[in-house]
């Protein structure tokens, strides 16, 4: 059996899901692992990323099948990560004519109405031969980090898989309030579990924007951009710990 600590690093469906080919009933398999795992109140952050891009693609097919492009436009303007999922998603299941199209189409104005006629009839067009529920299925199936269960020991697994996460780390506590500051989507630590610290003192992570880390030093924390080696945003730390009813700031919040 799976170590418990792998569980997040698993997209995990029913092996009678997957022995039907029937692209949603393997979809649906994944959403309802994962519904199940936010309703028991655990971060994205602490889910398999790859499950999670699954599921924000068949959400966004969902949308625009049944609400069209300018009702999904309305209601992802305040849900950046759940669009960096999507985006990803569409990328990794090879759907690219749908992620140009996402693109350019999350750019535009709401009064451009004629070009929302035209975001509907082009992504029909693209569905004919870039089907994202085809797509999705398949790239589920032949993932290497899927993890097949019987049903009737789901629930068996979904409970290991919520008592082995551990409780949210002070590090990356910091790092949500750096992110926060910075105005940008905490998706991850990068450098595996949240408490696997590299070996230079740094914690990395990445955003909806990009790739970060971050670097507590003579009470400072700061947050650095993995790519240019320069700061974007630092705090001083406060002497206030965290309680059993919330935890007050753990930064004196200001910018570079």
């Amino acid at each position: 059996m799976i170590e418990t600590t792998e569980f997040s690093q698993k997209i995990i469906i029913s092996q009678e899901s997957f022995d039907t080919n029937d692209p949603h009933k393997i979809i649906d398999s994944n959403i309802q692992y994962l519904t199940k795992l936010f309703q028991n109140n655990i971060p994205d952050s602490e889910i398999c990323e790859e499950a999670l891009k699954s599921y924000y693609v068949d959400y966004y097919l969902s949308h625009i099948e049944h609400g069209g492009f300018s009702n999904f436009r309305k209601h992802i303007e305040t849900r950046p990560k759940t669009l960096y999922y999507i985006k990803e998603g569409l990328k990794s299941i090879g759907a690219e004519n749908h992620l140009e199209l996402l693109i350019h189409a999350i750019q535009i104005d709401y009064e451009t109405l004629q070009s929302f006629a035209l975001f509907k009839t082009l992504f029909f067009e693209f569905q004919e031969r870039e089907n994202i529920a085809e797509l999705n299925s398949l790239w589920i199936t032949q993932h290497p980090q899927l993890l097949l269960i019987e049903e009737y020991n789901l629930n068996i697994i979904l409970t290991k898989h919520i008592n082995s996460i551990n409780k949210e780390s002070r590090p990356t506590k910091i790092i949500k309030e750096l992110c926060s500051i910075a105005n940008e989507e905490f998706i991850r630590i990068t450098a595996g579990e949240s408490n696997n610290l590299y070996n230079d003192g740094s914690w990395y992570f990445k955003t909806d924007r990009g790739y970060y880390y971050m670097v507590e030093k003579n009470n400072l924390a700061t947050m650095y951009n993995s790519k240019t080696k320069k700061a974007v945003v630092r705090g001083k730390i406060s002497s206030t710990y965290p309680t059993e009813k919330g935890y007050k700031s753990l930064l004196n919040k200001f910018l570079i």
